[in-house]
């Protein structure tokens, strides 16, 4: 009776325990990272699988208002832009991340953001939680009119360059397709084009032409990034799953726009 008392308290046990590893996941991260900076617009940071430095980290950010124990904002990021400062401790730059924030939609002053990289739905820990604090109404308004310049001004430049496609504003919402990873490329053999003609057949354009997987993005796609309109033309051997390729005229121009992570709306 003893041995089977004992037996079952140790079932029991071993039971109790995998329940809370299952419901408490390790602090113990496949990958290492922070977050380094929080201003008026965005947070960013790093985070990166030094045993596969090609394991591109899902990043959520929890923003908690001060004093309270449930986020208020939840933001995603990829963690695949490069950044020049990453190189010298990693000795690879692209494994940072940006995000956007509008901190006028939260209600309160003070708040803590914590990191996370999420792989195989488990949550660790990046780095140390950073607390914020929102500026004074005055500098919220100065930061909203300079804003508001900033994007006249783009306005401004952006109409009168480019084709007739870079025009199209945001009005033409289209359906969301969740967050890509872009980058650019050219014609060159570096980039490995050098052919002079897109997989479509069609000779690739600079604001028009953009390279996709083909399997989500057939040929003939109209797709918005930002406030720009692109024609799938073209794929890529590296272009896979929720990735595109943006084409520009040169080399320098396909290299500086780095590898951002944007929203994709599929306009058809």
């Amino acid at each position: 009776m003893k041995k089977n008392c004992l037996k079952q308290w140790s079932l029991a046990t071993i039971s109790f325990i995998t329940m809370l590893v299952m419901t408490f996941p390790s602090g113990a991260a496949p990958a290492r990272g922070k977050i380094t900076k929080v201003d008026s617009s965005s947070i960013s940071g790093w985070a990166w699988n030094p045993e596969d430095t090609n394991d591109v980290q899902q990043v959520e950010l929890h923003i908690f208002r001060s004093g309270k124990s449930e986020p208020v904002r939840y933001l995603h990021a990829a963690a695949d832009q490069y950044r020049e400062d990453l190189v010298a401790d990693l000795k690879d730059g692209w494994h940072g991340f940006c995000v956007k924030v509008d901190w006028s939609e939260l209600e309160g002053s003070e708040f803590k953001i914590k990191a996370y990289t999420v792989k195989d739905d488990q949550y660790y820990v990046l780095g140390e939680p950073v607390s914020y604090s929102k500026g004074t109404s005055k500098e919220t308004k100065n930061t909203a009119k300079n804003t508001e310049q900033d994007s006249s001004k783009t306005a401004k430049k952006t109409s009168g360059t480019g084709s007739p496609e870079a025009a199209q504003t945001s009005s033409q919402s289209g359906q969301s397709l969740g967050v890509f990873s872009i980058s650019g490329y050219c014609n060159c053999d570096r980039c490995g084009g050098g052919g002079g003609l897109t997989y479509s057949g069609a000779v690739p354009r600079a604001g028009h032409t953009i390279a996709a997987d083909l399997s989500i993005l057939p040929l003939g796609s109209k797709v918005r990034v930002g406030n720009t309109v692109y024609t799938v033309e073209d794929k890529g051997s590296a272009v896979q799953g929720k990735m595109l390729d943006i084409f520009y005229d040169s080399h320098e121009q396909a290299v500086s726009h780095g590898r951002t992570s944007q929203e994709v709306f599929l306009l058809r």
